[in-house]
């Protein structure tokens, strides 16, 4: 098949990556942007992994389910895979890969349905916007690392992305600065993070460079104060394409960004994970505290505990927590949040999960929230090992969750599991299960 080429589509389903799909030359082909019981057509632009990739070209039969997207860059950018899909048919559609996801790992259990988020637009609290070498600042389109769509605006976000994203490209203009060059590995500005507290009115902006001075230092802080209560230049030596900064230098305002969840403060520090969408992080934090409360449990572990969301959440439910976390940043920020909470029964480890010693370990429930690649093998052999009566397990990744179901079935029955749409307008799901330890 040649680069290029036309073929009508018909869309049956989607996959896991959003992609609506169908067959051509009876081989899978995915669409991204279109939705199942359309015919499309659409040019050829590659394979991967026994998928022929197209580009949609024209809907020749529209779904009942598109709708017109807000987004003046949707059907382009890789920021919303299904901004084009009404919001319930989304959620079906979700529910369809979760189920699909557990009958192929042999589970019976099936989700009836998915919790919703009462906010499709402007939920997220965190975009990384990589500057292109031709001075975009925006995200990239779908499954291309080198092809970037310049925004103007991102709904995912507050309306202030606008006039952020505009002040940052003025910035640049006015200083001659020098964007990255992903190709050759050379440039300076490299990404422009924005973090910011839903609920306390807080913006945190990180701006990530190659390693040098910060040329236009006054001017940047001068445009983007307006909006933030946090300025950091953050520094990425290395060639790979990350917004992590491996040095951050505070350029005004306050030290941590302050956010407020299910009646807790955290504070947050420029390079740690926090729940991405927050009205929907208190609907995760009260689906775990009533498995925690209804387990009885008067000890927790929280593995992969960040700044310690369900640690803090969670203190008040049992006699004592400790946390466990790689990112020291984080950890001390997680201490502070404890001592923020007014909460003594709290402590916690700066180490990786897997490198836990449990000797003084003995925890009646252990929480789990591990990245999109799951959970290490060595802490599934020690949790297995040791049994704790309960583990809720909370998932990104439902391909990663009924991976290691087979290993956990073994010792655990799935007492309960629930989908929740922390991540509206994009195919990802989060998945709550809670395992209870065989008794016979």
């Amino acid at each position: 098949m040649k680069y290029g080429e036309l073929h009508e589509i018909e869309i049956t389903y989607c996959d896991r990556k959003g992609r609506g799909c169908g067959l051509v030359n009876d081989r899978p082909a995915g669409v991204p942007f279109t939705v199942p019981g359309e015919l499309v057509e659409a040019s050829f632009v590659g394979r991967r992994k026994g998928v022929k990739k197209f580009h949609l070209e024209k809907v020749l039969r529209p779904s009942p389910e598109r709708i017109a997207p807000t987004c003046p860059h949707a059907g382009i950018c890789g920021g919303c895979a299904w901004q084009h899909i009404e919001y319930e048919f989304q959620l079906e559609l979700k529910r369809r890969l979760v189920n699909e996801a557990l009958e192929r790992g042999g589970l019976p259990e099936r989700i009836e349905t998915v919790l919703p988020s009462p906010q499709t637009l402007g939920y997220r609290n965190r975009m990384d916007f990589c500057i292109g070498p031709e001075g975009q600042v925006g995200l990239k389109e779908p499954g291309r690392w080198n092809s970037y769509v310049d925004l103007s605006a991102c709904p995912l976000l507050s309306p202030a992305a606008a006039d952020i994203l505009g002040e940052f490209k003025d910035w640049m203009r006015t200083n001659d600065i020098t964007p990255w060059n992903v190709f050759r590995h050379d440039g300076y500005v490299r990404y422009l993070v924005v973090r910011e507290g839903k609920n306390t009115g807080r913006r945190m902006i990180t701006v990530v460079t190659a390693d040098a001075p910060l040329p236009g230092r006054d001017d940047l802080i001068r445009r983007l104060k307006p909006f933030a209560a946090s300025i950091y230049h953050g520094i990425n030596p290395t060639v790979t394409d990350l917004s992590y900064a491996q040095r951050l230098e505070l350029l005004s305002g306050e030290e941590l960004l302050l956010e407020r969840v299910g009646g807790r403060d955290y504070l947050i520090p420029p390079n740690s994970f926090f729940q991405t969408d927050t009205v929907m992080a208190e609907r995760l934090l009260e689906t775990v505290r009533g498995h925690v409360a209804a387990s009885g449990a008067e000890t927790l572990l929280d593995l992969y505990c960040g700044v310690g969301f369900f640690a803090v959440g969670l203190a008040d439910l049992v006699r004592q927590a400790h946390g466990v976390e790689l990112d020291a940043e984080a950890i001390a920020a997680a201490r502070r949040n404890a001592e923020l909470n007014g909460l003594e029964n709290l402590t916690f480890t700066d180490a990786k999960a897997e490198s836990l010693v449990w000797d003084t370990e003995r925890p009646d429930l252990v929480i789990v929230d591990p990245p999109r690649s799951g959970l290490h093998p060595k802490v599934i052999e020690t949790l297995l090992e040791r049994r704790p009566r309960t583990i809720v397990y909370v998932s990104c990744n439902y391909d990663s969750f009924v991976r290691e179901w087979l290993r956990f079935g073994t010792e655990y029955r799935l007492a309960d599991l629930r989908a929740l749409d922390l991540f509206p307008n994009s195919p990802h799901v989060e998945l709550v299960a809670k395992l209870t330890a065989k008794t016979d």
